[in-house]
């Protein structure tokens, strides 16, 4: 998997995602070339990040790679906070600390598990951009949510492992059975099931989303079980190869 063109191609969603929402709360490209000219060349953008995650953790660290490559080039400044969770009140703290001492111009992050506390701040600070990762819809002026759309490669290959299997036993490891999840593991199921009809899968849901430990462990479990073909939805897996 080619990391530093999902960077840039994050970048680019933030960008476009950054200027959606600094015009929804405003912003003015001015009406003549001449006074666009003469104005003074703005500021670079205050960026913070708020994961729930560890960097540590792919989906979160990619985006926060993008960002951190977007500073060095001096677009943004940026900051982060990672590892915030998801216990009671945790991100919204975070969220609420964040806006009233940082003062950002937008807040990246992922609301997955915390999606009514980050969407409740937002509404609290409409001149800041909130771009969250997130399975729900964009809310108010300045909530814009942006995910990946992986089922179908999972689709393809739960196709392959169903027609590679040797044992008719293959098996998932995955984080938590949320729907933007699950949306991945039954993609797979569903191609494993086209491709080969008498395939069974195991599923083992390991409830972190980092935690490799864990995820080989789990690994491991559903080879013992006679799985020969494994769908790492989350990192560790690999590990037990």
């Amino acid at each position: 998997m080619d990391y530093k063109n999902i960077r840039r191609g994050i970048a680019l969603a933030g960008a476009a995602a950054i200027t959606l929402a600094l015009a929804a709360c405003g912003g003015s490209t001015g009406s003549t070339s001449e006074a666009a000219g003469d104005a003074a060349a703005p500021a670079a953008l205050k960026v913070s990040g708020a994961f729930s995650s560890s960097i540590e953790e792919p989906w979160d660290g990619v985006v926060d790679a993008a960002l951190k490559e977007a500073a060095a080039s001096g677009e943004i400044t940026y900051k982060m906070v990672d590892k915030i969770g998801y216990a009671s009140g945790a991100m919204e703290r975070t969220l609420r600390q964040i806006a009233e001492e940082d003062k950002p111009d937008i807040i990246f992050g992922d609301s997955y598990g915390n999606e009514e506390a980050a969407r409740a701040v937002a509404k609290d600070y409409p001149n800041i951009a909130f771009v969250m990762g997130s399975g729900g819809g964009p809310s108010g002026s300045n909530f814009s949510v942006f995910d990946n759309w992986i089922h179908e490669p999972a689709f393809v290959s739960g196709m392959l492992a169903g027609g590679l299997t040797k044992t008719n036993t293959i098996g998932i490891v995955a984080g938590y059975p949320v729907p933007e999840v699950n949306r991945i593991v039954n993609a797979f199921i569903a191609g494993a099931q086209m491709q080969n009809p008498k395939v069974k899968v195991k599923t083992t849901f390991i409830s972190s989303w980092f935690d490799p430990a864990a995820a080989k462990d789990a690994a491991l479990a559903q080879i013992s079980a006679g799985a020969d073909i494994l769908f790492a939805e989350r990192s560790g897996v690999i590990e037990a190869a």
